[in-house]
């Protein structure tokens, strides 16, 4: 499982640095829902696995928060295309 986190954070890490002016403002929001998300993911299944109704919760929202977030990066990014074609 360790390994699958940082070779995903690793592309992340790759997505955010190629990218550029208020697009990035974006990906960085992606990376960090993204992380949300994964983290919720972790302790859903935790929580199922050991009957923690609240950490199973806890996943749950984390998942909820994080996948905001990332229509949050969306909605960045394209608001940075549009930017970047009215400025040419």
């Amino acid at each position: 499982m360790q390994k699958v986190v940082i070779l995903a954070s690793a592309a992340m890490i790759s997505v955010a640095l190629l990218s550029g002016g208020v697009a990035a403002q974006g990906t960085t929001d992606k990376i960090e829902g993204t992380g949300k998300e994964l983290k919720g993911s972790v302790k859903e299944t935790i929580g199922k696995a050991t009957g923690d109704t609240n950490l199973e919760l806890e996943g749950k929202v984390d998942k909820v928060e994080g996948g905001a977030q990332n229509a949050v990066g969306d909605l960045k990014n394209t608001v940075g295309d549009v930017k970047d074609k009215l400025t040419k």
